[in-house]
């Protein structure tokens, strides 16, 4: 209740300077179809809300189409070239540190071709464990790729990066809901951020793994995106247009 209470605050203080916080959504992990990412696009499907897809680049992901062509809404972005560790140490990656730039090259472009033409296909590039490997952003530009998306830097909208958040999990001991508390807290802390810097462009990314969600985390989604899309302090918007800015 507190941490609703303090989000209300900084509610308020949006309100007061006549400024609203832009939203946008990026869930990780899918392969191809499941009865867990059609549930996870109907509740995109409330509102229209958009909802970026880092799809891993199997070829399982040929059979999407059918559950995207309908939803505009809907962006498809690369969830790294094929989500294997190849790190020692606890910090996983896709690549090791003394990777080349050739080599990077090479991955990146063999994989990227697995996304080309499905609907809603952006060319950004979202790395697993959010691992960004010090020459990834200029390889990725030299393959052809639109964007960055990791986690926890803030942009305003219109550069090459774009980072989410807030996640709605907790990964220590097991992936499980964050809690209603930690998640508003958190969100109350990147809306203050944003406030008392002017950066009040600087978009808000949400993070989820439909394939890990238990029901409670379920509920609590379905919950957050009808709230929000009703709040007037809030606007949700397309990975897309965020980087076209």
């Amino acid at each position: 209740m507190l941490a609703y209470l303090r989000l209300q605050d900084e509610l308020r203080a949006w309100r007061s300077a006549g400024r609203r916080a832009i939203l946008w959504w990026r869930d990780d992990d899918a392969r191809g179809p499941s009865e867990r990412l059609l549930r996870l696009l109907e509740i995109s499907d409330l509102g229209q809300v958009p909802l970026s897809l880092a799809v891993i680049p199997d070829q399982g992901v040929k059979a999407l189409p059918p559950l995207l062509s309908e939803r505009p809404w809907v962006s498809l972005i690369q969830h790294g070239v094929d989500h294997r560790n190849r790190r020692d140490g606890s910090c996983a990656g896709e690549f090791p540190a003394s990777a080349s730039d050739a080599v990077m090259q090479t991955l990146l472009c063999q994989s990227g071709s697995v996304l080309e033409g499905l609907p809603g296909r952006l060319a950004v590039f979202a790395p697993p464990w959010n691992d960004v490997h010090p020459r990834l952003l200029p390889v990725l530009q030299s393959c052809g790729y639109r964007g960055l998306s990791a986690w926890g830097q803030i942009h305003e909208p219109g550069g090459a990066r774009l980072d989410v958040h807030l996640d709605l999990l907790r990964w220590r001991g097991g992936a499980r809901f964050r809690g209603r508390a930690r998640f508003w807290a958190a969100l109350a802390h990147e809306l203050a951020v944003r406030r008392k810097n002017s950066l009040w462009r600087a978009p808000i990314g949400l993070l989820t793994h439909h394939l890990s969600h238990e029901e409670r985390a379920w509920r609590f989604l379905e919950s957050f995106v009808n709230w929000s899309r009703n709040r007037p302090e809030f606007i949700w918007e397309k990975l897309g247009h965020l980087l076209a800015a």
